[in-house]
């Protein structure tokens, strides 16, 4: 008797667990029904007109995108978005608008802080254009067409837990009931054990190339000791990190082959890096001292502030007191300037070839230029052969990077000497507390 009963309770457990079962996969179809109904439904309340793409590329750990939509009136217009949305959530961003005879003209303002990817959960995403009008009570919904020349992008999220999330990035078309359109989607999947990097460190000049010197130290040297030091801290935290020089191939850098197989802006570029610091010294001259970070155009300065002020606060040096480009204390942003843009089109007409398009936007300083790909401008195409050419100045994928000016090697030598450890600690600690280690 005990046999059967024993034989009866296993028999409804089993039963129990394929009923279970059966209920979970039923809920899982139900669910995935729903999920695509949403999206359906979404794509047919858009409107029949689509925005159209320029430009679009990633920088740092922001999606951008740059455009225009026609047949928009001025007096009408109430506020534009740009969204992203999975069916059932959605994200809204700001966008800077521009309206000439009624073509709306739009674009993500600042290059770092627009679509934050690395806040995005796996998932398949949606982006459109929302434009509300004050002559309507709900907003009108655009998807986007790509009249650009860039690929679609695949992104890689910075590391957590040693594992990454890629986002696939692209231009598609969908049947509708009576109409195809043209959307963009982010695709965001676990990409685990990715050849990918989350920094890359960047130590300037190098080889024949000493950068400024003094007493026998050179900022070649002084700027390698700071990579190395901060690379094994950053992969304490769990960190990706890429050096454009090292014990290794440091001989054979120059003045001019950052952008040769194995120069430095190629080995930044090839990484994939999201982010990007590159250690320099100063000179020292006309009593000028400190600690000076350059943050690229356009850009969100909150991280520049959140470096510069740890540094200062672990005591490894002052603040600069260079006031030239200056946006905060130790924060300095440096574009051409319209003379400067003057003589580099005297230089391309003495050399017989056809000038840069630099603008007051484009960053002065060629390692935030030119890993930025077109988020910054970047213009290295080998027309100038003093240089060659940077093959990915093109590029839609682009590396955030700040300029780390040590000090001032005739008034600050001692402290990038000696307080070395110190600097370190508050760029580890910025980056820590800036993603959310």
């Amino acid at each position: 008797m005990g046999k059967q009963i024993f034989k009866i309770i296993f028999l409804m457990i089993i039963a129990l667990g394929v009923a279970s079962g059966i209920y979970v996969e039923v809920s899982r179809n139900n669910a995935k029904k729903q999920e695509v109904k949403q999206v359906e439904d979404l794509f047919l309340s858009l409107q029949h007109k689509e925005a159209q793409i320029a430009k679009f590329y990633t920088y740092g750990d922001s999606f951008n995108i740059e455009g225009s939509l026609d047949g928009i009136s001025k007096e009408n217009l109430e506020n534009v978005k740009l969204v992203v949305t999975d069916g059932k959530n959605e994200f809204a961003y700001d966008v800077e608008t521009k309206l000439d005879n009624k073509l709306l003209m739009f674009e993500t303002a600042q290059i770092n802080k627009a679509v934050e990817l690395d806040k995005l959960n796996a998932g398949n995403y949606y982006v459109f254009l929302r434009v509300k009008m004050n002559n309507n009570v709900n907003a009108r919904y655009y998807t986007f067409e790509n009249i650009s020349v860039y690929p679609n992008i695949e992104y890689y999220t910075v590391t957590r837990n040693n594992a990454n999330n890629k986002i696939e990035i692209g231009f598609f078309k969908k049947e509708l009931k009576d109409s195809e359109c043209n959307y963009l989607s982010l695709k965001i999947t676990p990409a685990n054990e990715v050849e990918c990097y989350d920094f890359v460190i960047d130590s300037g000049h190098g080889g024949t190339d000493k950068g400024e010197t003094l007493n026998g130290y050179s900022e070649a040297n002084i700027t390698l000791d700071y990579a190395k030091d901060l690379k094994i801290k950053l992969e304490e935290l769990g960190l990706k990190v890429k050096l454009t020089r090292d014990d290794e191939n440091t001989d054979s850098f120059n003045s001019t082959n950052m952008y040769n197989d194995n120069g430095r802006i190629t080995i930044a570029c090839e990484s994939k890096a999201k982010y990007m610091l590159s250690f320099h010294v100063n000179n020292g001259a006309n009593g000028l001292s400190g600690l000076e970070i350059y943050a690229p155009t356009k850009s969100n300065l909150d991280f520049a502030k959140l470096m510069a002020n740890k540094i200062v606060e672990t005591g490894a040096n002052s603040y600069s007191n260079n006031s030239g480009y200056r946006k905060a204390d130790g924060v300095f942003v440096w574009n051409f300037t319209n003379q400067v843009i003057k003589q580099f089109e005297n230089t391309a007409f003495k050399k017989g070839y056809e000038p840069y398009n630099i603008t007051t936007d484009t960053p002065y300083q060629y390692t935030i230029r030119e890993v930025g790909g077109i988020a910054t401008n970047a213009y290295a195409d080998g027309r100038n052969a003093s240089f060659g050419a940077n093959r990915y100045y093109n590029s839609n994928l682009g590396i955030e990077c700040y300029q780390i000016e040590l000090g001032y090697i005739k008034t600050d030598l001692e402290k990038m000497l000696y307080n070395r450890e110190a600097y370190i600690t508050g760029l580890t600690e910025s980056i820590k507390e800036y993603l959310n280690l």
